[in-house]
């Protein structure tokens, strides 16, 4: 595990996956979907376009000057992805189809950006699978990938990715991070299914007022009554953040004039310490973080089992409960908060802490002050886990064997070592890649140096080392048929208990039951 440019003292894990031009590999070279389709383009085709295809063989000197060169596709072959990318991304992706159409020159591909959420499009494809109304590559969650390989029409990438002529280099697969890789072979059916793209994690953005505080008038114990330090602030626990922290520095803020305090006030939002945007992010990483169980796959069957049910879990929502309801809260959610995200009362000042997205900083920039990135808390004595999240993309069964080559092959192309790069500096995400991390364009992307407080560039390259520094901790929930089902209820069940003031045991309780016999029905 090499360092990276930019952080040459930090021992990082992170090995990303990319996707050169070229290269071979041992490999079969016929892949196969749920429903049993192969990955040779061949004339007999029974899909849409009825086209056929070449697997690099062809006498055409442009296709043989090359090992493994291409073009590939011989025929009009035309693919579509969907996503619900924003249009800075979107037309990202444009460029990458137009640039691609220089390679394989008879693949026309087509982006299009669906409207609503991740779920609305997942639902859309599904809707569509009965009449071929449905993309080629689909940009979506793991649960997502896995409600549609119930319909057998997921490909498996395995052979695609080892094939000699067109699939990844022994360097490519050398080059991705573990746990992506893993989250794509992380389905009941053994194999690849899906590949990261718009990879993020989640990072704690806090007011940089903070840093230097000396509170130790309110707690003489808290950080050893040492001033406010960005390593304090980097490793808090849950225990100290909202047993010694909060308390001291809504007593601190208290003593101030009203045009100097920490924590604003504010008509339109509420003054909170601490916000969380996703409450089933939160439900699922504190479960992974004290070990109590979210839920878990029986790895001969594939089977999912409920595990969220239990007394730990119960009494760490009865003490958010505590924390939410207070005079003075030190903690708020977008589920407690009437469905507004947290980042909003964070970059008016009206709270000191706002865990988002990595893939989200632009939102968590104030003029008010500089933004900070840190880890999130993690459980005193209990693992420093961090939510691995962002969609992957899929590749989707038209029984078009030049349609699902294509897709690959486009795939392929878009996260080759220069366009990965590009991604991640443009757009935010995470690199997909090692090369990209250790490469002078993201060196100078993630550098601090001459880079003004307050700007969203220095976010940005804040967000950059961090990923770096956290990657180790990355987790990953397993999928099964049920799994997006249970996402839904805990975030619904941590925004139903930790909202009512004065909840009883009987009442937790019964939320509890709900939500695991709502998962039931679904697997």
């Amino acid at each position: 595990m090499k360092p990276f440019k930019f952080l040459a003292p930090i021992a990082c894990a992170m090995l990303i996956a990319s996707c050169s031009s070229g290269g071979s590999s041992s490999g079969s070279g016929a892949s196969s979907s749920a429903s049993g389709s192969t990955g040779e383009p061949s004339s007999s085709q029974t899909g849409s376009t009825g086209s056929t295809g070449s697997t690099g063989s062809s006498s055409a000197s442009s296709q043989t000057s090359t090992p493994g060169a291409g073009p590939f596709i011989t025929e009009p072959t035309h693919i579509v992805l969907w996503s619900t990318f924003n249009d800075s991304y979107q037309t990202r992706l444009e460029n990458f189809a137009s640039a691609f159409a220089a390679i394989e020159p008879n693949v026309e591909v087509e982006i299009k950006k669906e409207s609503g959420s991740y779920d609305d499009l997942k639902n859309k494809v599904i809707d569509g699978l009965a009449v071929d109304a449905f993309p080629d590559l689909f940009v979506g969650y793991p649960d997502a990938v896995q409600a549609i390989m119930q319909y057998d029409r997921v490909v498996q990438l395995d052979d695609y990715i080892n094939h000699p002529a067109y699939g990844w280099s022994e360097e490519d697969k050398e080059d991705i991070i573990e746990v992506y890789l893993e989250e794509g072979q992380s389905y009941p059916l053994e194999g690849t299914w899906s590949f990261p793209l718009a990879k993020s994690t989640e990072v704690m953005y806090y007011n940089r007022r903070i840093i230097g505080l000396n509170l130790s008038e309110f707690d003489p114990t808290l950080n050893d009554g040492k001033p406010i330090s960005e390593d304090y602030i980097n490793n808090l626990t849950w225990e100290e953040l909202f047993g010694k922290f909060c308390p001291a520095v809504i007593a601190y803020n208290n003593t101030l004039p009203d045009d100097q305090k920490l924590l604003r006030n504010n008509p339109d939002y509420t003054t909170t310490v601490f916000g969380y945007d996703s409450d089933d992010n939160l439900f699922i990483t504190l479960a992974e973080q004290y070990g109590y169980g979210y839920t878990s796959v029986n790895q001969t069957t594939g089977k999912g089992s409920v595990d969220f049910v239990n007394p730990g879990m119960k009494n760490l929502l009865k003490q958010y409960n505590v924390y939410h309801n207070l005079a003075n809260p030190y903690f708020f959610s977008k589920g407690t908060n009437n469905n507004n995200y947290t980042n909003y009362a964070f970059t008016a000042g009206c709270s000191l802490f706002s865990v988002g997205s990595t893939g989200g900083q632009k939102y968590q920039q104030s003029d008010l002050f500089d933004t900070g990135v840190a880890r999130i808390p993690h459980a005193e004595g209990g693992k420093a886990a961090v939510i691995n999240q962002g969609p992957s993309i899929s590749i989707l069964d038209h029984k078009d064997n030049n349609r699902a080559l294509a897709s690959w092959l486009f795939y392929k192309f878009m996260t080759n070592k220069q366009n990965a790069a590009d991604w991640a500096i443009n757009t935010g995400y995470s690199p997909i890649r090692y090369s990209t991390l250790d490469s002078e364009e993201y060196a100078e992307y993630a550098s601090l140096e001459g880079k003004s407080e307050k700007t969203l560039e220095i976010i940005n390259a804040r967000v950059a080392r961090y990923v770096a520094q956290v990657s180790e901790d990355f987790f990953v929930s397993p999928v099964f048929k049920g799994s997006d089902e249970a996402r839904t209820q805990v975030g619904g069940l941590f925004a139903q208990v930790v909202s009512k003031a004065g909840i009883t045991d009987d009442e937790i309780d019964s939320l509890f039951n709900d939500a695991k016999n709502n998962v039931l029905q679904k697997m």
